[in-house]
């Protein structure tokens, strides 16, 4: 029996906003084939696509960057096959200038988030951020 998907999605949810880099406390909520497609943002102007490694990369460059961040669900659907969407509003501080933002900056983004399981595990997640302007 595989974990209900919402409490896989609060364990995955508690390691991005420690800006966790723990890939074991990862593999317990992403399946080893996860993809994470990010579509294009103020942040990257092309869709992204991400693997489990890349992930973990891109939280580790994300920790050097920010601080103190949070995630406030708002919405949460889950589909009859299984999928869930999640909405939400993502914030953290800049703790150096980078582009457009400078250190102490609070950066905001309206988030949709689209989860698809396998096996119990995050198999497909897609992200729709919303950056508010810099």
């Amino acid at each position: 029996m595989h974990p209900e998907p919402l409490a896989v999605l609060q364990q995955y949810f508690d390691l991005v906003q420690a800006f966790s880099v723990d890939a074991a406390a990862y593999a317990a909520v992403l399946h080893p084939e996860v993809e994470q497609l990010e579509y294009s943002n103020a942040v990257n102007k092309q869709p992204v696509r991400r693997s489990f490694e890349e992930i973990l990369t891109n939280l580790r460059a994300g920790r050097e960057l920010l601080v103190d961040p949070t995630f406030a669900v708002r919405h949460t659907h889950i589909s009859p096959a299984g999928t869930v969407v999640v909405e939400g509003r993502w914030e953290a501080t800049i703790l150096h200038d980078a582009g457009p933002a400078v250190r102490g900056q609070r950066v905001a983004s309206e988030l949709c988030l689209v989860f698809e399981f396998k096996d119990g595990k995050i198999y497909r997640q897609r992200r729709y951020p919303c950056y508010e302007q810099m």
